[in-house]
């Protein structure tokens, strides 16, 4: 009888999607930096290993905040535009093919009409070497595509980013069932915090006889603190970390880093370089803190990360994800190789999302990750406002809710 039933339900769920089913969908474009357009895509239509489903909610990133201002429009060598943004993307599943519904879920559960999930956002070719050897955290050679950055969206089926109110789930992606009891806007911070949880993990690792690595008790500077930056910061938090600075040029930004893990904050634009790299190693003991996060996306905040992490102190470079263009004077001596430092670079948010969730999920009664939304609009607004994402004393992050009015 169980069986029956589920099978029943399952048919009605199918059903009722058929009613309701659109004829186009709506989509934000941008077409060259700066400018956004509405656009209209025909419904998508669904095969036997594909999946279509209902955007709740998406993130905009700091790399579409490059795109947008010009710092980011080529990617693999191609021109990006125009291209249906969106990649940190909570959706509802509202079709899905047989086969799809058996293997996209990366846990091997049955996925079905009606399951909220999270989209890993590259769809690997799965025989290059890096896919092969399984390196979890680094892009494959030839990745097949990556959702809301390309291919763009004048290429079928269109729609493969957020910015949108359906998108067209393709074969070998990966979806991840959100926790029932979880709320989207909670569920949303996966992809960011799943930077968090590789890049501090790779700095926990410990060389005990010279007392290397990051691990309980040790201080933190977290240099950039727009949502990934204090995401970070949360990170070392939920890892034992003790004493936590936050530098940024926003006071907005820095309330909520205070707000949410910073025991310090500093305002970069009205402190020097020389100063607050005096102020933050006279806060640690005259030596520099254990750990320094640069998250600020800016080439300079790498060198102001290696001048002030101690010697034989971790630094994370996890901001720099575009190529701006902006080579900068690097001593190796005297910035590395003189201080013993350990560096890790993060290009990646990983593929297996499973464990990030669940720290978020027992995380979230202790930290309001929410709060971190300062702007949730709807697509018409999108068009008209996209350029808030520049404007770090106005917002921290800036949620897309496609079906608001």
């Amino acid at each position: 009888m169980a069986d029956a039933s589920s099978t029943l339900s399952h048919d009605k769920q199918q059903l009722s999607v058929s009613e309701t089913k659109p004829q186009t969908v709506r989509a934000v474009a941008m077409t060259a930096p700066g400018q956004t357009e509405m656009r209209t895509y025909p419904y998508p239509t669904m095969s036997h290993d594909t999946a279509i489903l209902k955007v709740e909610m998406t993130g905009i990133c700091g790399t579409d905040r490059h795109i947008y201002k010009g710092e980011a429009p080529m990617l693999r060598g191609k021109s990006i535009f125009p291209y249906v943004g969106g990649h940190e993307v909570i959706g509802t599943i509202v079709e899905i093919g047989d086969t799809a519904a058996r293997t996209m879920d990366y846990d091997g559960q049955l996925l079905q009409p009606g399951d909220r999930v999270a989209i890993a956002v590259e769809v690997n070719c799965g025989e290059c070497f890096y896919c092969r050897n399984q390196y979890n955290n680094t892009t494959c050679d030839h990745q097949v595509m990556a959702y809301g950055l390309h291919p763009n969206a004048d290429t079928a089926p269109f729609l493969r980013g957020g910015f949108s109110e359906y998108m067209h789930i393709v074969p070998g992606t990966h979806l991840f069932k959100i926790p029932e009891e979880m709320p989207t806007d909670v569920a949303v911070f996966v992809e960011e915090m799943a930077v968090a949880f590789h890049s501090v993990g790779r700095a926990c690792a410990p060389f005990a006889p010279v007392n290397e690595g990051f691990g309980p008790g040790m201080s933190v500077a977290v240099l950039g603190n727009g949502p990934l930056g204090i995401l970070h910061g949360i990170m070392t938090r939920i890892h034992g970390g003790g004493l936590s600075i936050a530098t940024d040029l926003s006071d907005l930004r820095l309330s909520k880093a205070k707000d949410l893990y910073a025991d310090v904050t500093i305002n970069a634009s009205r402190v020097p370089t020389e100063q607050r790299i005096e102020q933050i190693k006279d806060l640690t003991e005259g030596v520099g803190p254990d750990l320094v996060i640069e998250s600020a996306g800016e080439p300079e905040a790498f060198v102001e990360a290696l001048r002030m992490v101690r010697k034989g102190g971790t630094v994370i470079e996890v901001g720099n994800w575009v190529d701006l263009g902006k080579p900068v004077a690097l001593d190796v001596m005297k910035h590395i190789s003189s201080k013993n430092l350990h560096i890790h670079s993060v290009f990646h948010c990983g593929t297996n999302w499973r464990p990030v969730l669940k720290v978020l999920n027992q995380q979230s009664g202790r930290y309001d990750f929410a709060s971190l939304i300062t702007h949730r609009m709807g697509l018409d607004q999108l068009v008209k406002e996209f350029g808030t994402v520049t404007k770090f004393d106005e917002c921290v992050k800036i949620e897309v809710v496609p079906h608001a009015n």
